[in-house]
């Protein structure tokens, strides 16, 4: 039994999130490393996203490639 990509509360692989977002995994371990986007979530398989890392990281600019990237708490309001 797989897990299921449709279900809002399942674990999403880098890979897959970095599909969703429109770059490359290489980019989203790259931006996580410059710590220009906050640290994954992990697993015995590697990083993990949820739905809400990827609404997060896209409305952080990711995968639009802006000029520069929001800081995570201009998006949150902290």
């Amino acid at each position: 039994m797989g897990v299921d990509t449709d279900n809002p509360t399942s674990d999403i692989q880098i890979g897959r999130a970095a599909e969703r977002l429109g770059v490359s995994p290489n980019h989203l371990r790259t931006l996580e490393w410059e710590g220009r986007i906050p640290p994954a979530r992990r697993n015995f398989n590697g990083r993990i996203y949820s739905e809400f890392d990827i609404a997060l990281l896209k409305s952080l600019g990711v995968g639009s490639r802006p000029r520069k990237l929001k800081r995570p708490e201009e998006v949150l309001g902290g």
